[in-house]
């Protein structure tokens, strides 16, 4: 009679343990690497990524946030991640810092992209929250130098991810004037991870003085500019595909309010909007069939505290639509306004403990530039 030995050790298949691996967070992931080599290449290989990634966005009950601040006195970018249960309607303890990079307090943070968030510090800065690393694109500028100390440069960057090729690509552009009315515009592509480590210079492409925001959907980068120097010129909406990277210009709608502080772009229902914020009105031009639609929604009197403009401010959005605002300067407790355009509700969240944190000069001087839902991502940048 055969009796069967339990101590002999059972073996997985790698499938399997591929398939277990998808559904950890990636600070697991982080320290697995160092198991063995396979489990390592499978980790980093890009098709894991892109499965770890689409499982992340489909199995969470919860909205991960990512806060970004500016030091006004030094410029340092300080970057926070906070999970908010989806039942949480009071207060969020123990943000998590996730970086602080020094450089250029310039305006633009891009919108979470498939994990990425891209800023611009004097260079170009591709970060993942999740691994809490980074890298600084290479510096550029303009090849058509300014002739004389009239000429002036105006440079814009987008960021977003090209599913054909399964690539996030930066956008930087170059408008050079001279004083000779001549208006020279010189494009240039990044694509995060490439080999060549360059970037690549692209023809073609309207004239366009270009907002600083960026929204990404279906592998088009949409964001509104003027076509010219000219204050009373009309903005039009600027696609971008990163496929193709070719330009496209697109009308934008007559009666709408282009140029409010509180006016910003984003994806609702998978669509292009255009959403202001006009008091206790929400005005939302919705791009349909190269067709713009326009809604109206009114918010509720209970909901008076996202109407204060010298408090809050229209900081982001979530995946699923809803707006966020959120405090303008760094204080404790630390509000955020999720409010849900469809359902004409707002859930209120105090996230508590972000001024614990050391900040140099304090954190008074730290100013909110943008909040937005994130996505775990396990990619790597190299």
């Amino acid at each position: 009679m055969d009796v069967e030995d339990n101590t002999r050790p059972v073996s997985i298949p790698h499938d399997l343990i591929s398939e277990i691996l998808q559904r950890l967070p990636v600070k697991s992931l982080t320290r697995f690497r160092s198991v063995s080599t396979r489990w390592n290449s499978t980790i980093i290989h890009p098709s894991f990524s892109k499965s770890h990634f689409s499982h992340s966005a489909t199995a969470g009950a919860s909205t991960t946030l990512v806060l970004t601040f500016i030091n006004r006195f030094n410029s340092e970018r300080t970057i926070f991640s906070v999970t908010i249960p989806s039942n949480e309607t009071k207060s969020v303890p123990n943000p998590t810092h996730v970086l602080t990079i020094p450089g250029f307090a310039h305006p633009f943070v891009s919108q979470s992209v498939n994990g990425l968030i891209c800023f611009n510090l004097g260079s170009m800065c591709v970060c993942n929250p999740s691994t809490r690393k980074f890298v600084k694109l290479p510096w550029t500028q303009p090849e058509m130098n300014a002739s004389s100390p009239a000429c002036t440069h105006h440079r814009t960057n987008v960021f977003g991810y090209d599913p054909v090729s399964n690539a996030h690509k930066v956008l930087d552009s170059w408008i050079t004037c001279h004083e000779n009315d001549e208006i020279i515009v010189e494009h240039r592509i990044f694509t995060i991870g490439s080999r060549s480590n360059k970037w690549r210079r692209i023809t073609g492409g309207p004239l366009f003085f270009p907002f600083n925001e960026s929204v990404c959907i279906n592998g088009q980068v949409y964001f509104r500019a003027f076509p010219s120097m000219l204050a009373l010129d009309k903005p039009v909406m600027v696609a971008f595909d990163l496929d193709r990277e070719e330009f496209q210009l697109i009308e934008m709608p007559d009666n709408a309010i282009l140029e409010s502080e509180e006016s910003v772009l984003m994806e609702h229902d998978g669509r292009l909007t255009i959403v202001d914020h006009q008091g206790n009105v929400f005005l939302m031009w919705i791009l349909m069939n190269k067709t713009w639609v326009k809604k109206r929604v009114e918010i509720p009197v209970m909901y008076s505290e996202i109407k204060d403009r010298r408090r809050c401010k229209l900081a982001g959005t979530t995946f699923s639509g809803e707006l966020i605002f959120a405090e303008k300067s760094l204080v404790s407790p630390f509000f955020v306004y999720l409010y849900d355009v469809k359902k004409n509700e707002v859930k209120k969240v105090g996230i508590c403990g972000l001024t614990d944190f050391e900040f140099k000069f304090g954190h008074v001087f730290m100013n909110v530039t943008s909040v937005n839902e994130h996505v775990e991502s396990i990619m790597s940048l190299s």
